[in-house]
């Protein structure tokens, strides 16, 4: 895969190896470039250079030999949507690295949140909502591990539209530290699945997704 600086990368800390190449968005429209989170805060000013961008495609990386192979093909962005966000808006003319592994390879988490108000209020917000712990079905919210269940929720977008309306309404946020706070309660939704993103156009929420391998 030397051509056209194509070339293997191998991830430190998981058993997968991506593509590594560069690409410049600005002249690239040939490729379908699919996003799937909402950026709240767009960045206004970036660095020349950055961390290299994450893709998923659908496809063996092992059959990508050239830019050309890409053609028609559709990219789906898994990490760096505020530095790609920047790019198209800038609509800067430089190549950019990027590194492209197969959906195969994808694992996706649910991104803990944080609650903001007390949990008796949230709690009360889920029942007011049709969230029980009493019934079950594949659609939840867990509230430090408890799960919270909804009947009426048909699909994932659903659920992500509450999501939606938590972090827009200010009962969670989306900013958890790794190390938790003793009184740091934590909100998780029902993780997404790969299919799900490439399936449907909705935008979800920002950082609802834990996506690894990680760069």
């Amino acid at each position: 895969m030397e051509n056209n600086n194509f070339t293997v990368y191998q991830f430190e800390n998981y058993d997968v190896e991506g593509l590594k190449l560069e690409i410049n968005f600005s002249n690239t429209d040939f490729i379908e470039i699919k996003t799937h989170e909402e950026i709240n805060s767009p960045i206004e000013n970036m660095e020349e250079s950055f961390e290299p961008l994450l893709f998923g495609i659908d496809m063996n990386i092992t059959n990508i030999k050239n830019i050309n192979d890409l053609k028609g093909k559709k990219m789906i962005l898994l990490d760096g949507h505020h530095r790609y966000e920047y790019l198209k808006r800038n609509d800067i003319d430089k190549s950019i690295e990027l590194v492209l592994i197969s959906i195969d390879d994808v694992e996706i988490l649910s991104y803990p949140s944080r609650l903001i108000i007390r949990k008796k209020e949230f709690e009360e917000i889920l029942e007011n909502y049709n969230f029980s712990n009493n019934v079950s079905s594949r659609f939840f919210v867990s509230v430090d591990d408890v799960k919270f269940f909804n009947e009426e929720i048909l699909d994932i977008y659903q659920l992500y539209e509450f999501k939606n309306f938590c972090y827009v309404n200010e009962y969670i946020s989306s900013a958890v530290d790794e190390n938790k706070i003793n009184d740091e309660i934590i909100v998780n939704f029902t993780p997404i699945k790969v299919s799900e993103i490439i399936e449907n156009d909705s935008l979800f929420p920002p950082k609802s997704t834990w996506i690894t391998p990680r760069l």
